[in-house]
């Protein structure tokens, strides 16, 4: 009888944790839950008490204001506060009664965040909810770890990866620790064989990088927009990890040249983060809005040197030559199609070299790497001809294109959108 005791109490102290986990999962579920707000195709949350939310970028886009659904299922209006195309971030403003407070969630901080740890992802996957049977619309919840962190994905800079189940619509929503402190906003996702699908990885936006930009934006920006910044002039080594990252030229009267660095040196730390190659560098520095100031340690030599530079505004343009010279770029037309990709001449058609998030070519899954050979049907002659066919179509104009990947050819379908810029 003894020994059944102590087997039944044995048993319930192995149960102990499992509960205590369980309750942790089911609070931070119901709290996100009522932070949460549905974006049309898309997902966000409540920041503060006075009704600003965030959402991505790409689910939101430019438009001055949109229709919001709340968690009890009450519909507002909501005005765009600011964006940055770039980041993949929009805070709005929910135009609520007078005096009227919404729960919100408290941003965490993704620099404690631990490989392994349990996070949680709200979101509206594929716009599935409903009004349930209390007419509140109750968001999705999953479960997951965080995968990795630090993770270098173009303009996703110093991006969050995760396992928890993220879906076409759960873009902008929050992932959160088990504590209810949000470190993230969910905005891109991992496909093969263009299957938009969960596939285990998704990335977040970290808070650290929504910390820096929030006082900004939370001011309108810059004419509605918010910029990255980037240390220009530097052409930096494509090499393996290693102790830091090798300088390969510093144009002159750049950003990179008034901070003092020279052709040779090692970068080997940024704001105090240690930096192994250069997908790290530009991770670090992208995360900042143009106008910081960055503290790098160089090794020059046998000497360790400390230097101050002040970051300019993020161009992609420079960004892809850092690899390889550009020719100098056609002017677009105003009011032309976006599809959302950096290319390059290649012996066949062009080659793409960068795909922005949340653009057409990212919804359409384009990648890095792609050759594309024929746009509706006919030859493309290369870089000049590819633009200038584009240029010709306007926003929502589809456009088939002939693509080869690893070998094989695909026939994709791209829904053009308006520029950025217009």
């Amino acid at each position: 009888m003894t020994s059944l005791i102590a087997l039944v109490l044995s048993f319930s102290a192995l149960q102990e944790p499992e509960a205590r986990l369980q309750k942790k999962i089911e609070d931070c579920s119901k709290g996100i839950s009522e932070r949460f707000v549905f974006f049309l195709g898309g997902s966000g949350v409540f920041i503060s008490e006075d009704g600003y939310c965030l959402t991505n970028h790409h689910v939101a886009g430019t438009q001055n204001q949109t229709k919001i659904t709340l968690f009890s299922g009450k519909q507002l209006m909501a005005k765009l506060v600011c964006t940055d195309s770039v980041g993949d971030l929009s805070p709005f403003k929910v135009q609520g009664a007078e005096g009227e407070k919404f729960a919100f969630v408290e941003i965490g901080d993704s620099d404690k965040l631990e490989v392994g740890q349990y996070v949680v992802a709200c979101g509206n996957p594929f716009g599935i909810t409903l009004p349930a049977e209390d007419n509140r619309m109750y968001p999705t919840i999953s479960l997951g770890i965080v995968s990795a962190l630090h993770r270098y994905q173009g303009e996703y800079f110093d991006c969050i990866q995760t396992d928890a189940a993220v879906n076409p619509g759960n873009s902008g929503g929050p992932l959160v620790t088990l504590d209810g402190k949000m470190v993230g906003i969910n905005g891109r996702i991992a496909t093969r064989y263009m299957n938009r699908v969960n596939s285990g990885v998704g990335y977040a936006i970290p808070s650290a990088q929504i910390k820096a930009f929030l006082p900004g934006m939370m001011k309108g920006g810059e004419g509605g927009k918010a910029f990255h910044g980037m240390l220009t002039g530097l052409s930096l080594e494509v090499a393996p990890p290693g102790p830091g990252v090798r300088v390969l030229g510093v144009r002159p009267d750049s950003a990179a040249d008034k901070a003092g660095l020279r052709k040779g040196d090692l970068v080997t730390e940024v704001n105090g983060a240690r930096i192994f190659n250069r997908e790290r560098f530009l991770g670090v520095t992208g995360m900042h809005p143009n106008g910081t100031e960055i503290s790098l340690k160089v090794q020059r030599g046998d000497e360790t040197i400390d230097l101050k530079g002040k970051l300019d505004r993020y161009n992609r343009m420079e960004l892809a030559g850092l690899a390889l010279p550009q020719r100098p770029e056609k002017t677009r037309p105003k009011g032309s199609g976006f599809l959302g990709t950096t290319i390059e001449e290649a012996k066949e058609g062009v080659k793409v070299t960068f795909v922005t998030a949340g653009s057409p070519a990212d919804d359409a899954d384009l990648k890095e790497g792609d050759f594309l050979t024929k746009l509706n049907g006919k030859r493309i002659a290369d870089r000049d001809d590819f633009l200038s066919r584009i240029w010709q179509r306007k926003p929502g104009d589809k456009v088939k294109l002939t693509v080869v990947r690893d070998g094989k050819e695909l026939e994709v379908e791209v829904v053009l959108a308006k520029h950025p810029d217009d």
